[in-house]
């Protein structure tokens, strides 16, 4: 009975772990499997708890570690669950079922685990043999598990660090166009020149593009959502903020008539449509309308907020007329469009970015671009990282 107890439990343990990296490594999705996604769910939670109670600096710097160690503490958990699942298949038959160079005073768990390790491994001393046919040849299968999971490893790390190769250049790209912060209003006069807008439609169908990419490399390696950036301009959070930030702006505060053609772009509309839906899937892969429900403000926070789309509204306003691009008239109006495209997705995305280690105010600058923009800068008295 307690050999079927040990050979039972070793498979069905190897069977999760098989499963575990189909999912992770060869499988794309947006999640983990059980293992992966707790293991990288647990260290992040912890770090990121570490992280808030520490300076500015500091916390990116602390969070910027973890990424880099998710994948080969991810490996290691493999291999050693992998090596106990099959000491727990050799343990009945220690030490009856083995020969050994030397001799051994009884079965152990310690000649299981150090055979089983040795095997993976494809070290074979030689110390030890399995004598029986179905060991000698689930000794084998263990070497093989073993040169399968080191190599899958070495190529999940590189597409990973692929992935970020593009992710980095995409926000390198939009921080210079944007002022080299999160100023939208600079994005858009990058392209205006002599009273006409050059290159922003090619600029716009690049990012989408760039953006679709961007999206699958989360989908197909969840774990770079961990690898957080120690410039707030390389993170995923501000991205998404100055494209979202761009559309809301070229249809709430750009004049009707002279920019009509700006606002019916069908790169604008498939920008908008794009970023919001990897805003959605980004969310939705991270579990956070469950995991970290923002709680209803108060109406004195609700008051601020609004306080604060206002000022960076006018400030748009104000930095695109001395850019000589044609506000509206009805500025009104178009501040009542700004508010409600604001309100539709900024309670989405600022979840996502404090999840991903990031304060508000530092990726959107709605109260200091200057803080947005300077990576180095202390913090303001007052940082709003209200979820």
């Amino acid at each position: 009975m307690g050999t079927f107890v040990y050979t039972a439990a070793g498979f069905v343990l190897l069977a999760l772990i098989v499963f575990d990296i189909y999912a992770t490594v060869l499988h794309s999705s947006a999640r983990y499997g059980p293992v992966g996604e707790s293991l990288n769910r647990s260290v992040w939670r912890l770090a990121r708890g570490a992280a808030f109670r520490l300076s500015r600096g500091m916390r990116h710097r602390l969070l910027n570690m973890v990424g880099p160690l998710l994948l080969p503490l991810l490996i290691s958990v493999y291999i050693v669950l992998l090596v106990l699942a099959f000491a727990l298949v050799y343990y009945p038959h220690v030490p009856t079922g083995f020969t050994f160079a030397s001799a051994r005073p009884g079965a152990g768990w310690a000649d299981a685990i150090y055979f089983s390790g040795v095997t993976l491994t494809t070290v074979g001393y030689g110390d030890m043999v399995p004598l029986a046919t179905p060991l000698r040849f689930l000794a084998l299968v263990e070497a093989a598990s073993g040169l399968i999971v080191i190599s899958l490893a070495i190529t999940y790390m590189l597409t990973v660090y692929a992935g970020l190769e593009r992710k980095r250049a995409v926000a390198v790209s939009l921080y210079h166009q944007a002022g080299e912060g999160a100023d939208v209003a600079g994005f858009i006069a990058h392209h205006f020149v002599e009273g006409r807008f050059y290159g922003l439609r090619d600029a716009l169908r690049t990012v989408t593009r760039d953006l679709q990419g961007l999206h699958e490399s989360h989908i197909d390696h969840p774990v770079i959502h961990y690898f957080h950036p120690v410039e707030v301009y390389k993170g995923t959070p501000r991205v998404l903020f100055l494209l979202l930030e761009t559309c809301t702006v070229i249809r709430a505060a750009l004049d009707r008539e002279q920019n009509r053609d700006l606002r019916n772009y069908p790169e604008v509309r498939t920008l908008e449509a794009g970023v919001r839906h990897v805003l959605a899937q980004l969310v939705d892969s991270l579990d956070l309308e469950r995991r970290e429900r923002p709680r209803r403000p108060t109406p004195g926070e609700a008051a601020e907020d609004e306080t604060r789309w206002r000022r960076r509204y006018e400030q748009t306003l104000a930095r695109l007329s001395e850019s000589g691009i044609s506000t509206r008239d009805d500025a009104e109006q178009g501040w009542e469009e700004y508010r409600a495209q604001r309100e539709e997705w900024e309670s989405k995305l600022r979840r996502l970015a404090i999840h991903l280690g990031y304060d508000w105010e530092e990726v959107t600058g709605d109260r200091d671009l200057e803080y947005a923009s300077d990576e180095g800068k202390a913090e303001p008295k007052a940082v709003d990282s209200r979820q």
